[in-house]
């Protein structure tokens, strides 16, 4: 019996170190995987120095506020005291996976992994000295955190990592042209995939979440498939779903 992906050619735009997994998965299931990375996780421009000052003093904060697996493991880096019993708020059942298994208490999920979700849940503080320290990428939506200061918290950013761009494997491009889907987990993956490869990107996209699937539509994806679960898993669901269609 054939796979379910059985001669189809999937391109996955994932950072080389996230990537695996899904493209393992993808090739059990019978899919030519082509790993083609739109994205570099790298240290902030600072080295982490922010952030290592930051975590020095966590047990400062009422709440810590992390928005991805990245920025968690970032954190896990710098910290190399005994874990404080602040509550942290994150997004992601994978964000709070890293942390939980570091020691940290994570004390809310929301139930969709975007900033809207967790924002929805935050309640005003009870003084106006309340603090919470926000873990993230370099560039982000500035939602979250001035949605929590509209509450009244009283919001620290630090910047954790930044998403660079990757020398791009002219080969791979070119076998990208013939793919019948691509895999995309974040905005600026969409639009750097799809600068890159002009007329010649395939219709059908399968993206991590909502604000990213926002994305592959606007540059012109037809037929879109969203991770539900916001994860790896949600994503190979969606593969199952576009390979029934």
């Amino acid at each position: 019996m054939n796979s379910f992906l059985s001669g189809r050619t999937v391109v996955v735009t994932r950072a080389t170190e996230q990537a695996r997994t899904l493209s393992e998965y993808l090739t059990r299931e019978g899919a030519t995987v082509i790993e083609l990375p739109m994205v570099e996780i790298q240290d902030p421009e600072d080295g982490g120095a922010a952030l290592g000052k930051a975590v020095h003093d966590l047990k400062n904060y009422d709440w810590v506020v992390v928005t991805s697996p990245n920025a968690a493991s970032r954190l896990i880096e710098v910290h190399d005291k005994v874990v404080p019993p602040v509550p942290f708020a994150v997004i992601g059942t994978q964000t709070a996976e890293v942390l939980v298994k570091a020691g940290y208490q994570v004390k809310l999920i929301p139930k969709k992994a975007v900033g809207e979700s967790l924002l929805s849940e935050f309640t005003p503080p009870k003084n106006d000295e309340a603090r919470i320290l926000f873990i993230r990428a370099e560039k982000v939506r500035p939602l979250l955190a001035n949605g929590l200061r509209n509450l009244g918290w009283r919001v620290e950013e630090v910047i954790a990592y930044r998403n660079v761009q990757p020398q791009v494997d002219e080969e791979k491009l070119k076998q990208a042209q013939e793919a019948d889907a691509v895999i995309f987990a974040s905005t600026s993956a969409v639009e750097r995939y799809t600068a890159l490869n002009k007329e010649s990107t395939p219709k059908t996209a399968l993206c991590i979440g909502p604000i990213t699937a926002k994305a592959a539509s606007e540059n012109g994806y037809k037929d879109i498939y969203q991770a539900d679960p916001y994860s790896v898993e949600g994503l190979i669901l969606a593969a199952r779903e576009w390979a029934a269609n």
